[in-house]
């Protein structure tokens, strides 16, 4: 096996470790900032990030957690043509070809969570409004 061979090997373990821990991360909750600060953690054990920031123009959300640094990369999460946002990773360092490979494999263990969330959202009524009532 040649040391390319090997490369590749380790990253597509490190892409599949990821996706797992990420999955498991991500159970187990609908709201919509704990789920990202899960995804946090997670990319950060695997990757090393400083921060991210999450948008959704139409829903009025804009989260931003941990340091909002000057890397960053950014991507527009859809669900078969359903929008869900807007995310971008933050780092203090560039990030690699392979980091950047690393995120767009796992960016999927995001999605159905992500739309869970969004549902819940849009059918519970603001904290607000619940307490008010």
């Amino acid at each position: 096996m040649t040391a390319t061979m090997r490369a590749e090997q380790r990253s597509r373990n490190r892409a599949k470790d990821l996706r797992q821990l990420m999955t498991e991360n991500l159970q187990g909750t609908t709201e919509l900032s704990a789920l990202q600060q899960r995804l946090l953690n997670s990319l950060t054990q695997g990757i090393g990030l400083d921060g991210l920031h999450y948008q959704h123009e139409a829903l009025d959300l804009d989260i931003q957690l941990g340091q909002q640094s000057v890397h960053s990369c950014g991507y527009r999460l859809l669900c078969t043509d359903e929008y869900l946002g807007e995310i971008t990773f933050k780092r203090s360092r560039r990030f690699t070809e392979r980091e950047l490979q690393l995120i767009e494999a796992v960016i999927p263990a995001l999605v159905l969570p992500l739309r869970a969330s969004l549902r819940e959202q849009a059918i519970a009524p603001p904290e607000s409004a619940a307490s008010q009532a």
